[in-house]
């Protein structure tokens, strides 16, 4: 009888302990999928903010992006930092995809100066040009310092073939021959190629938003930059001034990188990264979703 109670207690011990893992478990994943649509819901007000009829956007004093109806007339930003819906909380971050590098559409020089403000070495800077060209060629046929699928992908531990055509996203950087994670993530006192690069940008790169590194990569001197930076953070440029008017800038923008967040209590936040355009659909604007990234998962880091 004793043995019976004891089987009996223990088997309900376990039944217990079963039950709360799975409640647990259950509890976690629920919590997970309302994080995400809080997630999904801070896009959405982040699409509110792009489809203002806003025809500047800037960075005043450091601020966060600020829409403009006019470079006098600063449009109001609706709270990005967590905003409460439902049981919990959301936060988004709207940056300028315009004020990067577009690596489909910049030439071989440009690349070339924005890794030598990132101080690498002309050796390092050579195998990354040559070997983004090769990426993105239609032929097999590779450059000096280049690299293609028979002669360097398909050799690798994990093979994998040369796309031979346009980036579609960023983190294919990492698959490029001389492309290394410290260059790619940054490492010490190195910046990260990654912020200021895009593969959903375009040809213009929006004079009030382009960090500096990225001014000094299109071919301003330090003076300019400081010119620019200064100007702007007063009120936008309407108008690109003559003296810049030959390096590829423009003041509009309308392509834009949302990094949202939802987070519900006790649990750890969720995050979403959608990359969206303002376009015109012949009676106001709308918006084209170029790029959707739920729970984004980078590859591995560097050890720093």
């Amino acid at each position: 009888m004793l043995l019976v109670l004891t089987l009996l207690g223990v088997i309900g011990t376990e039944f217990a302990y079963s039950m709360r893992l799975e409640a647990s478990m259950v509890r976690s994943y629920r919590d997970g999928v309302i994080a995400l649509n809080l997630a999904e819901a801070g896009v959405q007000q982040a699409i509110r903010e792009i489809l203002t009829q806003a025809a500047l956007v800037g960075t005043p004093d450091d601020e966060p992006l600020t829409f403009y109806r006019t470079a006098l007339d600063r449009l109001p930003r609706l709270a990005r930092e967590a905003a409460p819906l439902g049981p919990g909380q959301f936060s988004y971050r709207i940056t300028d995809e315009e004020s990067r590098i577009d690596l489909n559409l910049s030439r071989p020089d440009r690349v070339d100066r924005l890794l030598t403000v990132l101080g690498m070495e002309k050796q390092v800077r050579d195998a990354v040009v040559e070997s983004l060209q090769d990426w993105q060629d239609a032929d097999e046929d590779h450059r000096l310092n280049g690299a293609e699928s028979e002669d360097t992908y398909l050799k690798l531990p994990v093979p994998y073939r040369s796309r031979n055509g346009p980036l579609e996203d960023i983190r294919e950087l990492l698959q490029i021959h001389g492309v290394t994670p410290e260059i790619y993530y940054g490492h010490d006192r190195t910046p990260p190629l990654r912020d200021f690069v895009t593969v959903h940008g375009s040809p213009q790169i929006n004079i009030n938003t382009a960090s500096a590194t990225v001014l000094k990569a299109v071919g301003l001197s330090d003076a300019e930059v400081s010119e620019i930076e200064q100007t702007r953070r007063a009120i936008p440029y309407v108008v690109v001034p003559g003296k810049y008017s030959g390096f590829g800038f423009s003041t509009t923008t309308q392509t834009f990188r949302v990094e949202a967040e939802g987070l519900v209590a006790g649990e750890p936040a969720t995050r979403v990264i959608a990359v969206v355009r303002r376009q015109s659909d012949g009676q106001g604007h709308d918006i084209a979703v170029l790029a959707w990234y739920p729970n984004p998962v980078e590859p591995t880091r560097p050890p720093q």
